[in-house]
């Protein structure tokens, strides 16, 4: 109810409310740009473009409910664009040094390790799971972010459980964990 009333005060002007919306998805943001980008200087600069996009827009939203929804396309179609413009490689790095940066980063250290793990897959699986699980978005709700079926979600999510799976049973099969 809160977030209602933040909402609606920011489209009114409020540069403050504006901004407590802003600071309570910062996390969100940085981890759905974190499945796209691999540097911080792009990621950062998705998520800055996303909130300058958010502040000039804010008046348009027609359902404040779904703000956080809302926000999170405009962040996947910059990380797309950021992503083109400086044609990266899709794939993530995740060397030590990533690693050890983001414990600075990331509010949970488990997360770490679902990072850790999700490298592998592609960038379709690695953003529905960070979505669901990380950000326990549903999947209706990660339909409409990403503008798929429902269904099409729903399957993702258990091709990537089955992927991630395989993975680790590999992983202690061959003594990595």
């Amino acid at each position: 109810m809160e977030q209602l009333h933040l909402i609606e005060r920011a489209q009114n002007g409020d540069e403050k409310a504006f901004t407590k919306l802003i600071v309570s998805i910062q996390m969100t943001l940085y981890r759905v740009a974190k499945t796209k980008l691999s540097c911080d200087d792009d990621i950062n600069e998705a998520v800055q473009e996303t909130m300058i996009q958010t502040f000039k827009s804010i008046k348009k939203i027609r359902q404040p409910e779904f703000f956080k929804t809302w926000v999170i396309k405009i962040l996947i179609n910059n990380c797309k664009k950021v992503y083109k413009k400086n044609k990266k490689i899709e794939e993530v790095s995740y060397n030590d040094e990533v690693l050890n940066d983001m414990y600075y980063k990331i509010d949970d250290y488990n997360d770490i390790d679902f990072f850790y793990i999700i490298k592998n897959l592609d960038y379709n699986e690695r953003i529905t799971l960070t979505l669901y699980y990380a950000e326990k978005f549903t999947t209706k709700e990660i339909s409409r972010i990403l503008n798929q079926p429902e269904s099409t979600i729903k399957n993702r999510i258990s091709r990537a459980r089955k992927k991630l799976k395989k993975i680790i049973e590999g992983r202690m099969y061959n003594g990595e964990f």
